[in-house]
């Protein structure tokens, strides 16, 4: 399955992407159809769960809304955890002349930083924003202590994260969760695939584009620690919720590694896709708010 959060910003609903047979989407409006579930939550994942909404897809094909012009949100809303890996793809590691990590590299964004996956990105003034296609986890029970074996059953699917930088705070004042949140610098979507869709570990292409120019083209065979490793891992050394995020790091190709280095202005246009997860796309504008 395909889950979805739609409507006004903070007014998201919970949704089922569908695509009907004449090759138009169409989004199954869950609450229309049960009223207990609101969100997809901790409170969803570890009561209600993924068995349920099979059943709702497959019983009410007319709560379907056609999904042209409507607006997507984060498929799910911003966690109390929101973990990321560095350092985690091979080639990645080579284009900034670093040895292999032995362990996962983990650190955190803000939760506050999750927007949909075609809101505009915010520019703060004075910030050198880099970006970068991820391969995230949603995890689907509290994990705490999971060993590698038995990670696939804390998984309740994957979307796509953009892990947007400002690399002067990250690398010219080393503040690095400040660097990664930064509001509207977690793009995620558009859709939360269901674990039981893809392989185990997933195998997909991640590719970004900026203004029609490739930047990042690989697939997660480059990736030196798997998302069952990472789970456990950070399992290990954290208390985690059913809904967290796990960002599993980025391949070779960010822009801040190119000469010269490239950067976001304004105006931009930015495009993600990982294979089977869909595409993100946005757009970049100036946040005259605060001074970055």
């Amino acid at each position: 399955m395909k889950l979805v959060r739609f409507g006004p910003p903070g007014r998201e609903r919970p949704g089922i992407w569908v695509e009907e047979e004449d090759g138009s989407a169409a989004i199954l409006d869950v609450t229309a159809v049960a009223f207990d579930i609101h969100e997809y939550d901790s409170h969803f994942f570890t009561h209600w769960g993924l068995e349920r909404l099979r059943g709702i897809r497959d019983e009410h094909p007319a709560a379907r809304i056609p999904a042209d012009g409507v607006r997507l949100g984060p498929p799910v809303p911003p966690p109390t955890n929101l973990v990321c890996v560095g350092l985690n793809y091979a080639s990645h590691a080579a284009e900034l002349g670093l040895s292999l990590p032995k362990e996962p590299l983990l650190f955190a964004k803000a939760p506050t930083a999750v927007i949909g996956p075609s809101d505009p990105i915010l520019l703060p003034r004075a910030a050198r924003v880099d970006f970068e296609v991820e391969l995230a986890i949603v995890l689907s029970r509290p994990c705490h202590r999971v060993a590698a074996e038995d990670a696939r059953n804390y998984i309740a699917g994957y979307t796509i994260l953009n892990d947007l930088t400002d690399r002067w705070k990250q690398q010219g004042v080393s503040q690095w969760y400040l660097a990664k949140s930064h509001p509207g610098f977690c793009p995620l979507g558009p859709w939360l695939v269901t674990a039981d869709e893809l392989d185990f570990p997933p195998r997909v292409r991640l590719s970004s584009w900026l203004n029609g120019e490739t930047f990042q083209h690989s697939d997660t065979s480059d990736m030196i620690f798997p998302p069952a490793e990472i789970v456990s891992y950070a399992s290990f050394h954290l208390r985690l919720n059913a809904g967290d995020i796990i960002s599993t790091g980025t391949p070779a190709g960010i822009g801040s590694r190119r000469s010269p280095a490239v950067f976001l202005n304004p105006g931009d246009h930015l495009r993600l896709e990982i294979e089977g997860l869909g595409v993100q796309e946005n757009r970049v504008v100036a946040d005259s708010s605060v001074p970055g």
